[in-house]
């Protein structure tokens, strides 16, 4: 996942998008480790730090993020799982993406970045506002087709129609603006490529847990996870009882580590959106996208750029 000069034309400046400049401070081989991208336009300057292009100053409203994907930074690393989980999600078969530049908006700790890149011919970037970009690194730094940055998903540093694959799980529902979030994404798409969202579904009836999440959201993100592990430790009753269940709910997943990652996901981000599926059809018919494909886990939704 060190930065190499391969990834750099697909680089632009966020703010204008012109191309930028490279110098380098410190190299490992082939590998840039230290060095600085400036705009050949604006001039604005973006660092690169531990092998990572950083295009934003700090991680914002996404400290929780920062905070789990680093805390919990191999706790979803089964390959099987992944694998399953992004194919249901997405419908990419990672075996189709051979030969294509892929991007991941929001790769977290990386664990679909592990997926996608077992295709040794498929290059895939992903990007994350938060620092869960340490941990991506940690986890698949010695991958050559592997690039990660750190970049906003609503100023993404990427050169339009770049990427034969586009796919966002479980990410964009926790932006400020996801509907504008996607409109980033859609134009560094080449023609003939493909978008695939995954996104909170709306529930019929109203749920306790939205309910707390107006006062744990506005918390201190180590003490929403110290809420977490007092709240796993009903585990027990509420597989016994769906009452405490509904009253207190918490993830439900056998292992422990997962029930507490699930769970402080669920009341830390300060933003959390769900949808129903003709809401997100609409994103895609809004912007042109064609053949468009609704999976059968809500609410995935996939299109092709005419």
């Amino acid at each position: 996942m060190i930065l190499r000069e391969v990834l750099l034309p697909l680089l632009v400046c966020p703010e204008c998008h012109n191309k930028l400049s490279l110098t380098v401070s410190k190299r490992d081989g082939d590998n840039i480790t230290e060095g600085l991208l400036k705009c050949n336009s604006c001039e604005k300057a973006f660092p690169i730090v531990r092998g990572i292009p950083r295009f934003v100053g700090s991680d914002a409203y996404v400290r929780s993020f920062s905070a789990e994907w680093n805390i919990f930074s191999c706790t979803q690393l089964d390959l099987r799982e992944n694998h399953e989980t992004f194919v249901n999600k997405t419908g990419l078969l990672p075996e189709k993406l051979a030969g294509s530049t892929v991007l991941e908006a929001g790769c977290g700790m990386g664990r679909f970045l592990e997926v996608v890149s077992r295709e040794r011919s498929a290059t895939i970037v992903g990007f994350d506002l938060s620092l869960a970009v340490e941990s991506a690194y940690a986890n698949f730094g010695l991958r050559q087709n592997v690039h990660i940055v750190q970049a906003d998903v609503m100023s993404p540093p990427f050169s339009q129609g770049s990427f034969d694959a586009i796919y966002s799980i479980g990410v964009l529902h926790h932006t400020s603006d996801p509907e504008a979030a996607f409109d980033k994404l859609v134009p560094l798409l080449k023609k003939g490529g493909e978008v695939a969202v995954w996104v909170y579904a709306k529930p019929r009836l109203p749920i306790l847990s939205d309910f707390y999440r107006i006062f744990t959201c506005r918390m201190p993100w180590s003490l929403v996870l110290a809420l977490s592990r007092l709240l796993i430790k009903t585990y027990t009753l509420q597989s016994m009882s769906r009452y405490i269940a509904l009253i207190l709910p918490i993830s439900m997943l056998p292992d422990p580590e997962r029930r507490l990652l699930d769970t402080f996901d669920w009341y830390s981000p300060r933003f959390q959106f769900k949808y129903r599926t003709p809401e997100v059809i609409a994103w895609f018919r809004r912007v042109g996208l064609e053949d468009l494909r609704v999976l059968s886990f809500p609410v995935s939704v996939s299109g092709v750029r005419p």
